[in-house]
């Protein structure tokens, strides 16, 4: 169609083509019927039309309603005609200059940037021939009919020579990305007969299993030298660009993105302060049914990688995590879900324009995304959730936020229904819920640490798909829980063993478990899983028994495991509920009788009421392991110990029947993994360090007791396994047993000389430290060393004693504790307190702390005839053979140098 327009006035039709074709390189005149002949005499179409055409009118040239040439400038009159540079359309025929082959569809108002003057008496004999440059060997492509699709949709374009050729031109059609889209012609060949008749070529979108967006793929066309007429050999290679739209929701998808957070409201990740960079968040979204564990995933943008997901992380079906720039994961109560914080300590994504990647633990590509401008103080979020385009989120109108973290977009409810605690611990109460949303029967859930309140579920069933208690957080309830549970317990330190026992139902240990928790890989087969066998003991493991490769089994109910992970992280145990009645555990007698058991309960149990409920079956000893050591415990000095969900520990069994776990002992206490107490009891912590171990050796005070043994009260150092570093307190009142806690009159602290006992090799350094709590106001804590002469204040901040042992070392008699109100003290004041005699068989007296070259010994019978008399040399311990007496009381007299 041809659009005419005079005078300035607005274009109307003026001529139309309703069918024919137009091939490249043809041309077509309208005109009066004087130039038919001169037109058809040069191979043209020719129609005829009688117009009246002023120097000052516009014409537009249109191809199924799109404008592809101009003449003039429509709705603009330039008076008598259209002049520039000595070209006017006044009185003058002017032609298009050579060279151009593509018309103008801005328009213009000189001529002479277009067309030149046709010289004056020219015959006019042009008529219907192309412009010299039409003439140019070339290649045409036709416009790509649509975009192509990951579900196979197709798109074609067309092909075509410019000129008529000598001989065949064959040309090459390559795809630049094959992953995305496929063309079905690697070649095209046109000959001197087909040149002018267009070839199409059909391209087809591939599915790459990736949710990447639509990607552009550029097609070229290139001629082979080689194959083709030498006159299209130096024609440039022609591209066009087809869009590959993206079918795929991945099992993880991109839903939200905070570049830019606003500087005064822009406080997305509910900390109570606004930070530009604390803020920025990725939302990710787990579109499966089923849970998807991204442990060792890796975050980047176009700048670095930003984050990695460590250990245990494991999203819900239909669940997400938000990942922010910084801050304190428990002061984001506003925020759904599971959330961590950037591993780099910031996400720095770039507010104009970013592309973020997640890469699998294999460094395997499994979603990026790239947007543009995200700069406006808000979110760029999907709209719709999962599948639809990034959008301002402001812009939502049935969510018009600035940022919605772990919430649906157009919503706002958290896609995990989330625990506050803001109101009550009742888990029916809808306040206590993010957004009032308590969780339903097919709804995800979670607890996270740092709530106000933890829920107790007991006044009526609970159903839900599922719920994630996380490390610091519990769940009390004595009514059904349905749904699968997840209950995460964070170990601080990997390569060091931990004793845990499984807190929900079901959850089993294997291969698959190992990975998804980072357990380490022992010797051979050994993995770090094991448990205790009282039954036996073997020279290498002895009564320890460790998971083997390829094996598995299923944690028992109330039984303790030793865990080791090989960096530090999250265990999850996860299973089919949790236990909400009194549960039960067999003890066994054998080799000896301790019995490694453990907290079944997602909830604290308390010492004092499991020693009322289990004290018949048990000795009073309870031994919790510190990471190097074990700590004593019993009921007397610390009943109100609260035992952490999953805390395993160790106890010693009078009989082999079983002990319970009530579960209306269970409460939320307080939250301290391996040991919880506190109390205002004179104390004194003796810490004993040898390289990367540390021994704890208690000492505590208490009214009624004594300086000998107290039952119920001094606890004796756990002997079910073996160790080359072990210290320990001998009793004030010596009856030869190692004990980690000793309980002593609270008074006449200065009379009591406490023996620290031992056992190390030659050559180690052995660090002393002591944390004294409560004691009397004047009184200060000092350590002797009776090889050395060493006496050292330890209770001071700071202080501490070293030494290099010469040799190795098995008891007491070296080192001792005194608490004293001099503030100094020699070696003159204390040579011989401490110095301990007993018999340690029928023919033997053990002397300790003495150290002296010249000690004797006498022994009398009670009617005073001596019956002994030895001279030794001491450094600290002396084992002296007695000759055969009769069984009977005796008086020993001890001398020294000093004594």
């Amino acid at each position: 169609m041809i659009e005419k327009g005079t005078n300035g006035a607005a274009t109307s039709s003026d001529f139309t083509l309703s069918t024919g074709t137009l091939a490249v390189g043809d041309v077509i005149v309208i005109g009066t019927s004087d130039m038919q002949t001169t037109t058809e005499n040069n191979g043209a179409t020719f129609f005829e039309k009688s117009f009246t055409f002023n120097g000052d009118d516009a014409l537009v040239v249109k191809y199924g309603g799109t404008t592809t040439d101009i003449f003039g400038t429509p709705g603009s009159d330039p008076g008598s005609s259209w002049s520039g540079s000595g070209v006017s359309t006044a009185n003058q025929n002017i032609s298009l200059k050579s060279g151009i082959t593509s018309g103008d569809t801005d328009g213009w108002t000189d001529p002479s940037e277009r067309f030149e003057n046709t010289a004056d008496g020219s015959t006019l004999t042009g008529f219907g021939i192309a412009p010299t440059a039409a003439n140019t060997p070339g290649i045409t492509l036709g416009a790509v009919s649509g975009n192509t699709s990951e579900d196979g949709t197709q798109a074609t374009f067309t092909v075509v020579l410019n000129t008529q050729p000598t001989t065949d031109v064959v040309l090459n059609v390559t795809s630049g990305d094959t992953g995305e889209v496929t063309v079905d012609l690697a070649t095209l060949t046109f000959t001197n007969a087909n040149w002018d008749t267009p070839q199409t070529v059909t391209a087809t979108g591939i599915d790459d299993a990736i949710q990447d967006g639509s990607i552009d793929v550029t097609i070229t066309i290139s001629v082979d030298d080689g194959l083709s007429d030498d006159a299209y050999d130096a024609v440039d290679d022609v591209t066009t660009t087809v869009t590959n739209e993206d079918n795929e929701l991945t099992d993880l998808v991109i839903n939200e993105v905070l570049a830019d957070p606003d500087a005064t409201t822009g406080d997305a990740n509910g900390d109570g302060t606004v930070s530009t960079q604390d803020d920025e968040f990725v939302e990710l979204y787990n579109t499966t049914g089923s849970a998807l564990d991204i442990s060792g995933y890796k975050l980047s943008d176009d700048a670095s990688e930003r984050h990695v997901f460590p250990n245990g992380t494991v999203i819900p079906a239909n669940g997400s995590i938000v990942v922010f720039g910084g801050g304190i994961v428990s002061d984001f109560t506003s925020v759904g879900g599971l959330v961590q914080v950037s591993s780099t300590e910031a996400l720095g994504l770039n507010n104009g324009g970013d592309t973020i990647t997640i890469l699998d633990a294999s460094d395997v590509l499994v979603v990026t995304e790239s947007y543009g401008a995200a700069g406006n103080d808000q979110s760029i979020a999907r709209s719709p959730d999962f599948t639809g385009s990034f959008v301002d989120h402001s812009t939502i109108l049935t969510n018009p936020v600035d940022f919605s973290p772990g919430k649906d977009n157009t919503d706002n409810l958290p896609f995990i229904k989330t625990w506050t605690g803001t109101t009550d611990n009742i888990w029916t109460t809808t306040t206590n819920w993010l957004e009032s949303d308590v969780p339903g029967a097919s709804d995800n859930a979670i607890v996270r640490a740092g709530a106000t309140n933890y829920p107790r579920a007991s006044a009526a069933a609970v159903t839900v798909a599922s719920l994630i208690i996380e490390s610091g957080a519990t769940l009390v309830t004595t009514n059904t829980f349905s749904g699968n549970v997840t209950y995460k317990r964070n170990l601080e330190n990997g390569s060091q063993w931990y004793l845990m026992s499984s807190p929900v139902v079901g959850e089993m240990y294997d291969d698959a478990w190992n990975t998804a928790n980072s357990i380490d890989n022992g010797q051979g087969n050994n993995r770090g899983v094991s448990w205790y066998d009282n039954s036996s003991s073997d020279g290498t493991t002895g009564h320890w028994r460790y998971l083997q490769a390829t094996n598995s089994g299923t944690f028992n109910v109330g039984q303790g495991y030793s865990i080791r992970l090989s960096t530090s992280g999250d265990v999850s145990f996860v299973g089919s509920g949790i236990y909400t009645s009194d549960q039960t555990f067999a003890l066994t007698q054998g080799a000896n009788n301790f019995n490694l058991i453990g907290n079944p309960f997602t909830g604290f149990i308390t010492l004092g009421t499991f020693e009322a409920t289990n004290g018949s079956v048990i000795e009073d000893e309870y031994y919790f392991w510190t990471g190097s050591a074990y700590v004593t415990r019993n009921n007397n000095n610390d009943s109100a110990f609260e035992i952490a969900p999953g805390q395993g520990f160790f106890v010693e069994a009078t009989s082999a029947n079983n002990v319970t776990f009530q579960v209306s002992d269970v409460s939320h206490g307080s939250e301290t993994f391996n040991t919880k107490t506190s109390n205002i009891r004179p104390e004194i912590h003796l810490s004993v360090i040898e390289g990367a171990k540390t021994i704890p050796v208690r000492i505590l005070y208490t009214e009624g007791t004594t300086r000998g043994f107290d039952t119920g009260y001094d606890g004796k150092l756990f002997s079910g396994a073996s160790s080359d570093f072990m210290a320990y307190s001998d009793l004030v009142e010596s009856n030869g047993i190692k004990y980690q806690t000793q309980v002593l009159p609270n008074q006449d602290h200065e009379n009591m000389v406490i023996p620290v006992g031992l056992i190390a090799e030659a050559g180690k350094e052995i660090t002393f430290t002591a944390e004294a709590l409560n004691i009397p106001n004047g009184l200060q804590v000092y350590l002797e060393d009776r090889v050395t002469g060493a006496i050292t204040r330890l209770d001071e901040a700071n202080s501490e004693y070293k030494v290099t042992l010469s040799e190795n070392l098995d008891g007491v008699g070296r080192f001792y504790l005194h608490t004293k109100s001099s503030a100094v003290l020699s070696t003159d004041d204390l040579a011989l307190q401490g110095v301990q005699i007993f018999a340690s068989t029928h023919r033997t007296l053990e002397v300790t702390g003495v150290n002296s070259t010249k000690a004797s010994l006498k022994l009398y019978n009670l009617l005073g005839k001596q019956v002994m008399q030895t001279s030794f040399s001491s450094t600290g311990k002396s084992t002296l053979n007695v000759p055969n007496l009769s069984t009977g009381v005796y008086i020993v007299q001890l001398s020294t140098d000093k004594g």
